[in-house]
C-alpha cells in the first residue's frame, strides 16, 4: 500500500505539505501546554499528576480501554486507520493489540515526526496526508476507522464521514472517540465559547479551524457509550468521559 510512497523521518508523505492548519494548531497546542516531550509522550495517556491536564487524561484511559477491550474481543487481524493521530499515542495503543497494522494518518508534520521517532513499530506507519485528496485513494479496505477526538477541525462533518464509510471493508467499523457534537439548539451557543477562547488564548485563527458539528450529521451510527448524567455519579464522583463513543458499521 506505502511500498512507492516518499518517506521522511519516518511519516510517508502520500501529499505535500500545508502548514496552514497545522502551524495555527502548533500555536494553540504550545499555549496550551499540550506540546509533551518525547519522554512524555511515550507514556501516554498515562501522565504524571503533576500535569496540568492529569484529570483530562485519566478520563482519556477509560474511553482507551473501552475500545482496546472491545477490539481485543474481535480475536482476529484488523487493519486500522486512525484519523488525526497528532503525536501517536492512541495510534500507539491500537498498534499493541495482537494482529493489527495501524495506518495513523494527520497534517500536522511536527507531531507526526515525533510520533514516528516514539513509536518505532514494524506495524504501525505514520502517514502525512490530506484525507479528500485523491491521492489517498490508495488507503482502502480497513477493518477499523478511528476518529479519535478531531472530527471538530473537518469544516463538513457529513462529508468526511461519508469519505471514510467508502474506505472500509464489509462488515468494517468507523468508530469516533472523545468528539463533540451539539443538538441544534446548542450550537450558536459553543460557537461563541470557542470565538472567547480562542481570543482569550490568543490565538484567534484557530476559530477557522475549529467547527460544530449536529448530531444530525450521526446518520447510521450506533452509540457504543454515553456518559450518564445522573445525581449519583457526581456526588460519589465517578468521572468519566463526556463524550459519545458511536459506531457505523458497514453493511453493503
Amino acid at each position: 500500500m506505502l511500498s512507492n510512497i516518499k518517506k521522511n523521518k519516518g511519516v510517508y508523505y502520500i501529499t505535500k505539505k500545508q502548514n496552514v492548519f497545522s502551524t495555527t494548531y502548533i500555536d494553540v497546542r504550545k499555549k496550551e501546554e499540550r506540546v509533551y516531550t518525547d519522554e512524555v509522550v511515550k507514556l501516554l495517556p498515562k501522565i504524571t499528576k503533576t500535569n496540568r491536564y492529569f484529570l483530562e487524561w485519566k478520563l482519556r484511559q477509560k474511553s482507551t480501554k473501552r475500545i482496546i477491550d472491545y477490539l481485543i474481543s474481535k480475536n482476529k487481524p484488523l487493519k486500522i486507520l486512525d484519523i488525526g493521530c497528532g503525536n501517536g499515542w492512541f495510534s500507539n495503543q491500537l498498534s499493541l493489540i495482537k494482529n493489527t497494522t495501524i495506518y495513523a494518518l494527520d497534517i500536522n508534520d511536527i507531531e507526526l515526526e515525533q510520533a514516528a521517532r516514539v513509536f518505532q513499530k514494524s506495524n504501525l506507519k505514520f502517514i502525512y496526508a490530506d484525507i479528500f485528496a485523491s491521492e489517498t485513494d490508495i488507503l482502502q479496505d480497513f477493518d477499523i476507522i478511528t476518529v479519535n477526538s478531531c472530527i471538530q477541525y473537518f469544516e463538513n462533518s457529513e462529508k468526511t464521514l461519508n469519505l471514510l464509510k467508502r474506505k472500509l471493508k464489509l462488515n468494517g467499523e468507523l468508530h469516533i472517540l472523545d468528539s463533540p457534537f451539539y443538538k441544534s439548539s446548542e450550537v450558536q451557543k459553543a460557537k461563541e465559547r470557542t470565538e472567547v477562547y480562542y481570543k482569550n488564548l490568543g490565538v484567534p485563527k484557530m476559530i477557522n479551524n475549529y467547527f460544530h458539528h449536529r448530531v444530525e450529521s450521526l446518520i447510521g451510527f450506533e452509540v457504543l457509550y454515553s456518559p450518564k448524567k445522573i445525581i449519583t455519579n457526581k456526588l460519589l464522583r465517578k468521572k468519566d468521559s463526556p463524550f459519545m463513543w458511536l459506531v457505523f458499521a458497514k453493511k453493503n
